[in-house]
């Protein structure tokens, strides 16, 4: 009689996690649904870090990353503040040995970008920035759909804001500018190509608003960003010669109208427009219902992939040329607005 082989127990992924807000709480949601250990909850508010590891019950709270990796030894910070802090909290988890799950951009400028991802070459550690749209069900969905849409013409992304409300106009710029990664790394993903660093055009008519445009291959790009226009919205668009697919990245869903014109159909529509739109949504809700994905659809599915990464000692989710082509175009963009140039 053969003797039962024991499965072999998966060594939980431990957790730091810098910045107790609403983003570290849903980072923590997903690291534990990934199999991950909360071990460390850094927040200069010591109150707010000592709730959230009350909640994750097997974490220590403390008012620096500094202390932290002083006292325990994580293997993965996730890095859920403001972007000014990004360089210095990634330099210190580098040369720590730690693996980076960091909320988007990266860093302020491309050159810290490089700089980071060179350091951690060199510390054999990897990096993850926090491009989750990409990784939504929509999107795989979308990403299936193109053979059926033709050859595509053009990609618009509309992302329409509410978080400026009351700032002022250096901190609305500055939140226009931490969006670009999602439509960036959007188009990168659908294209399946690095994206052009320099043939861009960029429209700022006021603070926190731009209109950019570029092109790939014979493929034209849009990005409208805006903290004013309403309704709150996050669409990205991909128009072919034979369909358009629409996917809406609040929701994380997709679907598609095809390329047949007839009189019939330009007369049913708005009503059949209406009912794919009611149908990939409540299909969406329910999905995700299911799944217990109740916000940020795509970021559990990013940090799953990139803890994958850990254990197996494979190439992350989003690769460095991908994350540093971003923040060179990213970079680039921001300095056309800031010049008032088209």
């Amino acid at each position: 009689m053969e003797t039962p082989t024991k499965k072999t127990e998966i060594k939980p992924i431990r957790v730091g996690i810098v910045g107790a807000g609403l983003m570290g709480r849903w980072h923590a949601r997903a690291a534990r649904k990934s199999g991950g250990e909360i071990v460390g909850i850094v927040d200069v508010d010591k109150n707010r870090a000592a709730n959230l590891a009350a909640k994750c019950r097997t974490a220590q709270s403390f008012a620096g990353a500094a202390e932290m990796f002083n006292q325990i030894s994580p293997d993965v910070l996730h890095v859920c503040t403001t972007t000014a802090s990004h360089i210095e909290l990634a330099e210190l988890a580098i040369k720590s040995g730690v693996h980076l799950f960091i909320e988007k951009p990266i860093a302020q400028t491309a050159e810290e970008t490089v700089y980071l991802y060179d350091l951690a070459a060199k510390n054999n550690v990897r990096i993850c920035p926090v491009h989750q749209f990409a990784f939504q069900q929509g999107v795989e969905k979308a990403q299936k759909l193109l053979l059926r849409i033709g050859r595509i013409i053009h990609m618009q992304a509309t992302i329409q804001s509410a978080g400026g409300k009351n700032l002022a106009d250096k901190e609305l710029d500055s939140i226009a500018a931490d969006i670009l990664p999602h439509p960036l790394s959007l188009f990168q993903s659908i294209l399946s190509e690095l994206l052009p660093e320099d043939d861009w055009k960029v429209f700022r008519p006021e603070a926190g608003e731009l209109r950019i445009f570029g092109q790939a291959r014979e493929i034209s790009l849009s990005i409208f960003v805006s903290m004013s226009a309403r309704p709150t919205i996050n669409y990205l668009q991909i128009v072919g010669t034979d369909g358009t697919i629409y996917l809406d990245l609040f929701h994380g869903f997709a679907f598609m109208e095809t390329g047949k014109v007839s009189r019939t159909r330009k007369i049913l529509h708005p009503f059949d427009f209406a009912v794919k739109i009611f149908s990939a949504a409540a299909s969406n809700l329910l999905r995700r219902t299911v799944q217990n994905e109740t916000a940020y659809p795509g970021l559990q599915r990013l940090v799953n992939n990139f803890y994958h990464s850990i254990r197996e000692n494979t190439e992350p989710p989003i690769s460095p040329e991908q994350a540093i082509n971003v923040a060179r175009v990213r970079g680039y963009l921001i300095g056309l607005s800031q010049n008032g140039k088209f």
